[in-house]
């Protein structure tokens, strides 16, 4: 099972929007490299969850990294233009010689999410097929080759980008899936036809199977058949002797994060290093085959010191 890590884009802009302490979050991002994690990840929001820009925080850390993939967890495509942000990634994916990880999603189904989309002028009602048209129009131009098309606001006629992936496959494409445990048709059934792996957050390590079934039962309609595709959870991790403490520490850090306490869900590494080695030892028995760690609270450099020296050698 492969361990990577959240950058905190998010944390540090609720500490101070104006002087976000980005060094720890680019301090990390070295750690991760330097200490044999696979990934950083980044996550998305413009104005529901203000944070750093994904894309470009992630071209800083290529600059400063030289090993680790870079990850979206997620990036909401819905709020941008398809062959604006095809361009804006495969750009990333040539910097970095290859090490781009899409995870992607359709974003929340809230109010307050349809305010983001507004914001952005883009529709909220149309966010799912806009998501499947970006997925589409990424990867024609990232073959190289001229395309003409035209799909409502995209209309390329003999047109290419430059440059290219690094890879002529272009940058693998993890779809959101399973969220909360919610097993929805149409999330296993994109994932079938458009997608490379599913990235997935607040469920129980024993559902990572069930995951898993309705993907490959999703492939079969669509005459695939990947069965070890990439399954990454996103989960919460904060090291601690009271367990009781700790669980409340991470509650009242999401309730602020996300605006509510309802996102505790699936919050498995929570305690001293014995119990989150075995938290996480569930998922990669239950099928996952990535690990998005998110740290909470303040001091995450520290935490992810901490985690280094005393859970990640008994993940290996």
């Amino acid at each position: 099972m492969r361990i990577g890590i959240l950058i905190p884009t998010r944390g540090s802009v609720m500490q101070s929007a104006r002087r976000p302490p980005v060094d720890e979050g680019w301090a990390m991002a070295r750690h991760a490299d330097a200490h044999g994690y696979d990934a950083v990840w980044v996550g998305d929001s413009v104005v529901m969850k203000p944070r750093l820009e994904p894309l470009t925080a992630l071209a800083y850390i290529a600059g400063i990294t030289e090993r680790v993939r870079l990850g979206t967890a997620v990036l909401l495509p819905a709020l941008r233009h398809p062959v604006v942000l095809a361009h804006q990634i495969a750009n990333l994916d040539q910097m970095s010689h290859g090490r781009v990880v899409m995870g992607i999603g359709v974003g929340w189904s809230l109010p307050a999410a349809a305010r983001e989309w507004a914001a952005c002028g883009a529709d909220h009602k149309r966010r799912a097929r806009r998501m499947d048209q970006h997925v589409e129009v990424w990867r024609m131009l990232w073959r190289g080759e001229p395309v003409t098309h035209t799909d409502g606001d995209v209309v390329l006629t003999e047109h290419t980008i430059g440059p290219l992936p690094w890879n002529a496959e272009g940058p693998p494409v993890l779809i959101t899936a399973g969220n909360r445990g919610e097993m929805i048709p149409a999330s296993f059934d994109r994932f079938a036809r458009l997608g490379d792996g599913i990235i997935t957050t607040y469920i129980h390590a024993e559902e990572c199977k069930t995951v898993r079934e309705h993907a490959e039962k999703a492939m079969v309609k669509y005459g695939r058949s990947a069965p070890d595709f990439p399954l990454c959870v996103y989960t919460t991790v904060r090291l601690g002797d009271d367990p009781a403490r700790v669980r409340r520490e991470t509650e009242n850090f999401l309730a602020a994060y996300y605006g509510g306490g309802v996102h505790s869900r699936g919050t498995m590494g929570l305690g001293p290093p014995e119990v989150v080695v075995e938290a996480l030892r569930r998922y990669a028995a239950a099928g996952a085959t990535d690990l998005c760690l998110r740290f909470v609270g303040d001091k995450q450099l520290a935490q992810l010191e901490e985690f280094t020296a005393k859970v990640l050698p008994h993940l290996r």
